[in-house]
């Protein structure tokens, strides 16, 4: 039997780490793969042991993208074989992206290799981005003739400002670590070596803070970005007023004034 496209494993901590796991395509998209990785995010609002995901590839690629292995536009004397279905689909492959935007949980990737193309958009709509230093990011879209999907259009300007969006964008350029960092497109680099050690410390201490709070931060500072002042500190104080009455807040309160680490439960 043939392994999983993707790989997923919950650990004591809380953490869910999925692993692209096709690496002789360089972990390029297929159905599994997105499907999968949809399916957890749409579980993180369920499932209460997931305190946090990690996003990684097996091999020497993050993600090269969407699966090309058809040949696609390429084949079709420059007409993509898509289905009715596809054609009538708003969403298309950004089904996927929203269930990570709607995850209840901080998603974290560790960038092990090339992410490009739609690998590129899974990458950005992540919340950390901790990258090995072999790591290289980039759009592509232009060099295949093509625009942006996966959000990359959406999350690109927030990360690096809508400037340099629109040079990355335009150019199809491919940047390294080094460059990642400097443009804020990653939250830090690491040795390669040690590139899920970080990224697995990172994301238990995540896992082992109040997971209503973590929510909540990720849903307010989400939309924050396409709402108003005014709407957006209703909504903070809304949500607030709902953690103050929770366990996990008199824990905190209570830790504080014993002058102790406070351990949340999610009550």
């Amino acid at each position: 039997m043939s392994e999983p496209s993707l790989q997923r494993e919950l650990t004591p901590e809380g953490v869910l780490v999925l692993t692209l796991n096709r690496p002789e395509t360089m972990n390029a998209l297929n159905g599994e793969i997105s499907e999968g990785i949809q399916a957890a995010a749409l579980e993180s609002k369920t499932n209460g042991d997931i305190r946090a995901i990690v996003i990684t590839g097996n091999g020497r690629g993050f993600c090269a993208g969407a699966d090309l292995s058809g040949g696609g536009p390429a084949r079709g004397n420059g007409t993509a074989a898509v289905s009715r279905g596809a054609f009538t689909d708003r969403m298309g492959p950004g089904r996927m992206i929203m269930a990570l935007a709607d995850a209840d949980v901080p998603i974290i990737a560790a960038v092990n290799g090339a992410a490009a193309g739609a690998g590129f958009g899974l990458a950005l709509c992540c919340d950390i981005r901790i990258a090995s230093d072999q790591a290289r990011m980039g759009s592509i879209f232009i060099k295949r003739g093509l625009a942006t999907d996966y959000g990359t259009s959406y999350w690109l300007p927030r990360i690096v400002g809508v400037a340099k969006a629109y040079e990355l964008l335009y150019t199809g350029d491919i940047l390294n670590a080094q460059a990642l960092l400097e443009v804020g497109l990653v939250n830090r680099v690491v040795p390669h070596d040690t590139l899920m050690t970080e990224a697995m410390a990172f994301a238990k201490r995540i896992a082992a803070g109040p997971p209503l709070a973590y929510t909540y931060i990720r849903r307010n500072a989400a939309r924050s970005l396409d709402q108003g002042i005014a709407a957006n500190l209703e909504q903070e104080w809304s949500h607030q007023k709902e953690l103050l009455r929770t366990g996990d807040a008199a824990e905190g309160f209570r830790a504080f004034l014993e002058a102790r680490q406070p351990t949340f439960s999610g009550a």
